[in-house]
């Protein structure tokens, strides 16, 4: 496999799983009566001790603003914008600490079918243009084929939900070859509390495929949380490989 190949596989990858990266999923997760949430973090393989995050929210729950902390330094700040059917529409870089800022914008762009399901996803991040197709939907709407292209390349992915609607399984393929296999299951609350990705296992040491980006500790891991009294998880810990270690603390105001 050639090494643009390989970027481009692992680019594809970073971004289709961008929450493993951070904390929250901006173009998901809604936080109704929260005005701002702090997120600290800890043991993470790419966010160790120290590193903490900021989100402003608007009125009906939607991250408008984000900042990027080491201890008390401020590394950067992000703006997000929503379209009409309040999809994210826009990811712009308002400050960077190696103040490349101006040349950090996404733009979002949506096409939908005629009975409003979303088909196609065009990100432009940079000079990058990355093109989503979703098809072969199930009775909830969930798209069990995504069609991923990024340059000359593109992937494919096959994926699997429970009666919630909640993803359970996905395959990503690179022509007849599989990159990447999950299995997911969740909590009461539609928390992640199990994991596995027999996809980055070494099959001759036992140990983890080096991965680049996110929080990832392990090929399987399990996941325990703390709640408050509104049902918001305020710590989260991951258990891997005999280990139990504080991934998060999130304090809502």
């Amino acid at each position: 496999m050639k090494l643009q190949y390989v970027f481009a596989v692992i680019f594809l990858q970073l971004l289709a799983r961008v929450s493993l990266a951070q904390s929250i999923k901006v173009e998901k997760d809604r936080f109704p009566g929260t005005k701002k949430l702090e997120v600290k973090s800890f043991n993470g393989c790419c966010a160790q001790k120290g590193y903490r995050a900021i989100y402003v929210f608007d009125s009906i729950g939607r991250a408008i603003k984000s900042y990027n902390y080491f201890k008390r330094k401020l590394l950067a700040a992000y703006e997000y914008r929503y379209n009409e059917r309040g999809l994210l529409s826009e990811k712009k870089s308002v400050f960077d600490i190696n103040k490349n800022a101006q040349n950090d914008y996404s733009k979002f762009i949506y096409k939908f079918d005629t009975i409003g399901r979303l088909v196609n996803k065009t990100e432009q991040h940079g000079n990058w243009v990355y093109i989503t197709l979703f098809t072969d939907f199930d009775y909830l709407n969930n798209a069990k084929t995504v069609i991923r292209i990024l340059s000359e390349n593109a992937f494919l992915d096959k994926n699997k939900f429970d009666s919630l609607g909640q993803l359970i399984h996905t395959q990503s393929w690179a022509n007849d070859t599989l990159v990447y296999t999950e299995e997911i299951k969740y909590n009461a609350f539609g928390d992640i509390v199990y994991s596995y990705i027999p996809t980055l296992q070494d099959k001759e040491t036992g140990k983890r495929i080096m991965m680049l980006g996110g929080n990832r500790h392990w090929y399987e891991e399990a996941y325990v949380y703390t709640y408050d009294e509104q049902n918001r998880w305020v710590e989260k810990y991951v258990v891997y490989n005999n280990k139990k270690v504080l991934m998060e603390k999130r304090a809502y105001k």
